[in-house]
């Protein structure tokens, strides 16, 4: 749905360069990052930041979401990419493509933001946690950072709500973006200080995506909640229950 702009010509080199360090500590972190090209980006901040002793995962896919036909394999696949690189952490990231009508399973369509449209959503957002419960994982989803686009910054406050109520509800982390990288106004800003005051570019002119450094400024924020020890972490959390008619 959007141009994921400059930041993806060095994606591929940033994989490449990923070598796990042998004799890794005790509590080092197996994290794997699942979404869109949003989740890309994600990762590649998350290269940038990675702690020395943590083994970093790329499992985004440029264009996808949890409304797209390709969710229904994503999920079946999703147990398996957990236990293949035994992952500890899932951060997880969708939203950038999902202001569309979707099909359910059944093939039956529902407008975005309809009542049939959010069970769905929903539903699909409790199979992805409940596969991390299931095999322990530790889910930091992330939430819709402020686009610049105002029906679309709307359709983004509605998933966010969903997202940060199902995730929670269920046992994860929820690390909403809703408050960061707005201007003085509380609008869209595509450049704001560093913390020495200096204005930095944040956001690509799409008006979706970021620069690498916002993408490191989203990387901090998940590193941040990956200290905090959860209340109730998502591997502990009771089964999700089944959608409701």
């Amino acid at each position: 749905m959007f141009a994921i702009g400059r930041l993806g010509f060095c994606l591929g080199a940033l994989a490449l360069s990923l070598v796990p360090s042998p004799g890794r500590a005790a509590d080092s972190r197996n994290i794997a990052v699942f979404g869109d090209s949003l989740a890309d980006g994600a990762w590649a901040g998350l290269h940038q930041e990675l702690h020395p002793d943590d083994k970093l995962f790329r499992d985004s896919k440029v264009g996808t979401g949890l409304t797209k036909p390709d969710i229904r394999s994503f999920v079946d696949g999703f147990a398996d990419t957990l236990d293949r690189d035994h992952v500890t952490v899932a951060v997880v990231m969708f939203g950038a493509n999902d202001e569309e009508s979707l099909r359910d399973d059944d093939h039956k369509g529902f407008v975005f933001q309809s009542p049939g449209w959010t069970r769905v959503y929903v539903s699909r957002i409790e199979q992805i946690i409940e596969a991390c419960r299931q095999h322990k994982v530790r889910v930091i989803w992330v939430g819709l950072p402020v686009l610049r686009d105002d029906t679309l910054n709307k359709g983004a406050l509605f998933l966010n709500g969903l997202l940060q109520d199902t995730v929670v509800k269920n046992g994860g982390t929820f690390v909403s973006l809703t408050e960061d990288f707005k201007g003085s106004d509380g609008a869209f800003a595509s450049h704001l200080p560093d913390a020495k005051g200096e204005l930095r570019e944040v956001r690509l002119q799409d008006g979706v995506h970021f620069t690498f450094y916002g993408y490191g400024l989203i990387a901090k924020k998940i590193y941040k909640e990956l200290a905090v020890v959860p209340a109730t972490a998502a591997h502990d959390a009771p089964p999700a229950a089944g959608p409701q008619n």
